[in-house]
């Protein structure tokens, strides 16, 4: 059985989050645990934190009012927790062997810094398992019919199949995109072939490459998602982004930030 980690801060966001994952687990079988981390007082989210219970006890009493708003056939639990919050949601991804983390991501509109501590794009660099983003008021169906993979040319050894996801991908038809200059884009054949090497296409039902000219990747990405208009965005964030520049600068994160449907992010971790 799949699980599917939630993190609620009790935003609007996190509720439109969670009501998203409880449709996409149910015809999968798939469990939700659904996880607030409340800051402790030496932790940096203390100072940073947007929505906090006051007591534990709140968190508790606001966690069940969620998982009654829940279908009663899906399984689900919820679990508060203290101290820094990248730390505790790494930690319950591993306990609770998750196989997704999911967030809410709020209409917060292009601020790139409260993105990534609202989102915990982040947590990215520490995740064992992919991270599901969800935009607030995002209205894709569920599970997914059409979705679109972005990749580039470098190969992908590093990065997991997402076989282990199937029961939620819904055998969506998939459009591999891959974005270069007009020379480049003229030939997705080897972004495609390292998709499929790389596990990317499982899970998903007929599967196409698709060349895209544009100057920027993050750019050229946006304008296949309205070209395209998918139900899910899968994206691979790679290690270079996190050690060589602000993650806020990537193009992962600048596609996350603009995204109108949930987003899956892939990270690529070291060998």
């Amino acid at each position: 059985m799949l699980t599917l980690l939630v993190l609620t801060d009790f935003s609007a966001a996190a509720d439109h989050a969670l009501h998203y994952a409880a449709a996409l687990a149910a015809p999968g079988g798939a469990q939700l645990v659904l996880l607030h981390v409340r800051p402790s007082l030496l932790s940096p989210d203390a100072l940073t934190a947007g929505s906090v219970a006051e007591t534990e006890d709140e968190a508790h009493a606001l966690l069940r009012q969620r998982l009654q708003t829940l279908p009663a056939a899906l399984p689900a639990s919820a679990a508060v927790v203290s101290g820094e919050l990248a730390a505790e949601v790494t930690a319950a991804v591993r306990q609770r062997g998750a196989d997704l983390l999911v967030l809410g991501r709020p209409e917060l509109g292009p601020v790139p810094d409260e993105l990534v501590r609202t989102t915990s794009l982040s947590l990215l660099r520490h995740l064992p398992c992919p991270l599901l983003l969800v935009p607030q008021g995002s209205a894709a169906a569920v599970p997914p019919q059409r979705a679109l993979l972005a990749v580039d040319e470098q190969p992908l050894p590093s990065v997991r199949s997402t076989a282990g996801l199937a029961p939620l991908l819904g055998q969506a038809a998939l459009t591999v995109a891959f974005v270069a200059d007009d020379a480049g884009a003229s030939n997705p054949a080897r972004a495609f072939d390292n998709a499929r090497q790389a596990g990317l296409l499982a899970g998903f039902g007929p599967a196409e490459a698709q060349g895209y000219a544009h100057p920027e990747p993050a750019a050229g990405l946006a304008a296949a998602a309205r070209q395209l208009q998918p139900d899910l965005l899968v994206l691979v964030a790679r290690r270079r982004s996190f050690l060589g520049q602000l993650f806020h600068q990537s193009v992962t994160a600048a596609v996350v930030r603009e995204a109108t449907q949930p987003v899956l992010v892939l990270p690529e971790h070291a060998d």
